[in-house]
């Protein structure tokens, strides 16, 4: 396995979970709805904040301010700064749900999916250029070894996992 597979790979799960989150956000029982969010919302934040975003904020964004020459530094810039903003945001859902606003919960679920979304369409497309231009292999086996060491500094990361494809079972 390699860095930008891991990173590649972390993307998917984040796009299946926007998929799924989708079909929640259908749910008109609120009741119901409230239970299910409470395990999207520790899927969203937990994985992003404590595995997903630290590899790119820690290891993957400074090698690319190492190559910044050829890639556009506003480009980097937002794409770092997204990830603020989804924590924020992520608070504010937080909130929401406590309080029990339904109506606020679900536009800014759908707010924050949105954005996810398209963050992940252009971290995709950065990823797989700057893996095939400019990254050496001892960048890659570097990363790569530093995502190891971030997964298995907190562990829990596959029962986060299965946590959120258990998700899946309860709109079968």
């Amino acid at each position: 396995m390699n860095a930008i597979k891991v990173l590649l790979d972390e993307h998917e799960l984040l796009l299946q979970a926007i998929d799924t989150t989708k079909q929640i956000q259908a749910i008109e029982d609120n009741k119901q709805y409230h239970v299910i969010m409470n395990d999207v919302i520790l899927f969203f934040r937990n994985f992003s904040e404590m595995y997903h975003h630290p590899k790119e904020e820690e290891m993957f964004y400074p090698l690319l301010f190492k190559y910044a020459a050829n890639i556009n530094p506003d480009f980097l810039h937002e794409i770092y700064d997204n990830h603020e903003d989804f924590k924020s945001l992520m608070a504010d859902i937080e909130n929401a749900y406590i309080l029990y606003d339904y109506k606020s919960l679900r536009e800014m679920i759908d707010r924050y999916l949105t954005y996810l979304e398209e963050h992940i369409v252009k971290e995709n497309k950065l990823i797989t250029y700057v893996a095939g231009k400019l990254l050496e292999e001892e960048d890659l086996t570097s990363m790569y070894e530093s995502f190891k060491e971030l997964d298995n500094k907190y562990g829990g990361k596959s029962e986060i996992i299965e946590n959120f494809y258990k998700i899946n079972l309860q709109l079968a």
